[in-house]
């Protein structure tokens, strides 16, 4: 196959085609990357890269060369890109705000904006070596997967890995294709992307060995005619001088952007070598969940069953017929190597111990364009036996494809294979939540009225706090800080992390749920107002007194009942406070709806919130001592009192029926 060019008559007659598509890959890979960019925080940009990204961006505006190494990863690119973000950012005078969200869509905006480059870039380049429909097709799958779309939209690193690698691989490809025009520049180019791997994340040193395989085999093609010794001795000698020139650009590339490297290398390098060793070589320490327990490895299978419902259908299809593309249409070298890249790459992430399935995200790009190569070859018959009706077959795949993402927009991390069971299935299956839907979990705690009273908890305090107007502790507070609210994320409860804690809080009904494509992502509860003396007594099946706080002064009682909302309440109750002296007299009483006299009647209150209002008693002023007891009572509005269940009665003969026994308390 030519190296520069093969395309179909019918391509080169039509150039204006070509520009249309790549105007359309260039409309479809940038509008789901940059709409709503300040929708959610994933756990990493809130503990980790938005902090990295500021420190990184002043240490280059103020000369701290060595403090651009703020992590092993090491993060470099992203960080660059952020800072430039950050800048203009400043520049527009939003920058410097407090609120997080004020800055997030800066940040992320330049590392988006890169993600549509590299998909027209790899559609660009990919086309000589294979066709214009293959090169099409995988950049529709590019531009449209969710998960690349997820992942694209992020400060965040496994976006520009991917982006980098791919362009690499695809800027080799060319480098060593038969009749290859200008090889040694596309090798630089190769190295210089491959350069920039390596400064996003470790893993990119699977760059090297691919990279070298990749040109040994090509160096091998056209020696078979010669000797055994001498052909080896020919490929090792050009392989070894594509190494050069790989490794050369690449060199030129880390030290030209790693500023580190310029004043204090054997940080900088530490730093690496410590990542890929010490965190990338154990579990990962919060624990992991796949096909339903938590575990420390989830295994060989992880990586292939995660991609399956990671993709859409029709990319799925597209994949599984890619092998006969691979062996009868265009480009089939470049597909094979593509195919052998995913491979290669997939089974070196799944030696370590520590998986999650955006580690194999680099192969995404690869296997986006093997399922465009399926389609072109499944559609070949219709394009030439229905050339008018072609175009709209290819447009309704298109728009279908177009349907995933955007119909879950701007949560695309919450897609998953609809012919698998999509989000319903997959939360059985896999570790999910990584910040998406704490925003919607912020939005309903906003209107709260009584958001103020407290600070509420979660398992990730930096991902929720820009959306609630309270503090936000960390879930392994409770019970220590007396919160108010507890936001129960599904990643947390799948790791069985404080198992002990979240069993506590799941004793209230949940006030509300975050459900995003079929998927319960989190569960909001309102904990348990204090007491000071547990009871336990519910009435109409609905309404639990847990307990309740009895304060005594002279002149008055203050009484406070901790109410627990287990179920709606079809109807409007009062309630009832009776006090008795040591005789056993009633010398005092309140009545008055149970949430107090300007709270909401108790038809509207709402499954799962906890209440307690105090409610003072005013006393005889010539209240004798000894031991005074309260009893206390439900009352419809027709004049009969509810049943409960539970709690200790009171003495009918003083009370009547169906009191319940609230306490006692000293009057000196």
């Amino acid at each position: 196959m030519n190296g520069n060019v093969t395309m179909t008559r019918g391509e080169t007659t039509a150039p204006v085609v070509w520009w249309w598509s790549v105007l359309l890959i260039t409309i479809l890979a940038l509008v789901p990357r940059v709409a709503n960019l300040d929708d959610f925080l994933t756990t990493d940009e809130a503990y980790h890269w938005i902090d990295r990204t500021t420190r990184f961006a002043d240490a280059l505006a103020d000369g701290r060369w060595a403090d651009t190494v703020q992590t092993g990863h090491p993060g470099v690119t992203i960080m660059w890109a952020g800072s430039v973000g950050r800048w203009l950012g400043l520049a527009r005078g939003d920058a410097a705000a407090a609120d997080v969200r004020a800055t997030l869509a800066t940040l992320r905006l330049v590392p988006a904006l890169l993600q549509v480059l590299a998909i027209v870039l790899a559609m660009w380049w990919i086309r000589p070596l294979t066709s214009m429909p293959i090169a099409f097709g995988g950049a529709v799958f590019w531009a449209l997967a969710p998960y690349l779309i997820a992942h694209g939209r992020l400060l965040h690193l496994d976006a520009m890995l991917t982006a980098t690698v791919t362009l690499s691989v695809i800027a080799l490809l060319r480098a060593t294709a038969p009749s290859a025009v200008r090889p040694h520049r596309w090798l630089l180019l190769a190295g210089a992307l491959g350069g920039l791997a390596l400064l996003t994340k470790g893993p990119a040193l699977v760059l090297l060995p691919f990279t070298a395989l990749v040109a040994l085999a090509s160096a091998g093609v056209g020696h078979g005619a010669r000797s055994a010794v001498r052909r080896w001795r020919d490929v090792a000698r050009i392989a070894a001088t594509a190494g050069l020139w790989w490794v050369g650009a690449a060199a030129v590339v880390i030290v030209a952007l790693w500023p580190a490297l310029w004043v204090d290398p054997g940080r900088a390098l530490g730093a690496y070598v410590s990542e890929i060793v010490v965190n990338g070589g154990r579990p990962n320490g919060d624990g992991q969940f796949f096909w339903g327990q938590a575990v420390a490895d989830p295994g060989w299978l992880f990586y292939p069953v995660a991609d399956l419902f990671r993709m859409t259908p029709l990319m799925l299809i597209g994949v599984l017929a890619a092998p006969r593309a691979v062996r009868r249409g265009p480009g089939s070298r470049a597909l094979l190597i593509l195919a052998a890249l995913v491979v290669f790459w997939t089974l070196v992430m799944s030696l370590g111990p520590k998986k999650f399935d955006r580690y194999v995200l680099p192969t995404w790009p690869a296997l986006a364009m093997l399922a465009g190569a399926g389609w072109a070859g499944m559609l070949g018959t219709v394009w030439r036996q229905r050339r008018r009706m072609a175009p709209l077959v290819v447009a309704g795949l298109i728009a279908i494809e177009a349907a995933q993402p955007f119909g879950v927009h701007p949560y695309a991390l919450s897609y998953y294979n609809p012919l698998l069971g999509g989000g319903v299935t997959a939360q059985r299956m896999f570790l999910i939540g990584w910040g998406e839907g704490l925003d919607q979990a912020g939005a309903y705690l906003r209107s709260r009225p009584d958001i103020g009273g407290g600070p509420v908890l979660s398992a990730l305090p930096p991902a929720l706090q820009p959306f609630v107007p309270v503090t936000v502790r960390p879930i392994a507070d409770h019970p220590r800080v007396v919160a108010n609210y507890a936001v129960v994320y599904l990643e947390s409860v799948q790791r069985a992390d404080e198992p002990a804690i979240y069993a506590a809080i799941g004793t209230t009904v949940p006030l509300h749920r975050v459900v995003i494509n079929g998927i319960e992502y989190a569960r909001i509860h309102q904990l348990p107002r204090p007491f000071d003396h547990p009871i336990d007594a519910t009435f109409a099946g609905a309404l639990r007194l847990a307990g309740v706080s009895i304060t005594a002064r002279p002149g008055a009682v203050l009484v406070t009942p901790a109410w627990d909302v287990r179920a709606a309440l079809a109807g409007d109750l009062a309630l009832f406070i009776h006090v008795f002296d040591p005789a056993g007299r009633r010398i005092a009483q309140v009545d008055l709806p149970p949430g107090g006299p300007e709270a909401l009647p108790t038809s509207a209150w709402q499954a799962g919130q906890q209440i307690a209002v105090p409610m003072p008693i005013a006393l005889p002023a010539d209240a004798s001592s000894g031991t005074y007891r309260l009893a206390l009572g439900m009352v419809r509005p027709d004049g009969t009192r509810v049943p409960f269940v539970g709690g200790t009665p009171f003495a009918a003969s003083l009370a009547g029926e169906r009191a319940l026994l609230l306490g006692t308390f000293e009057l000196p």
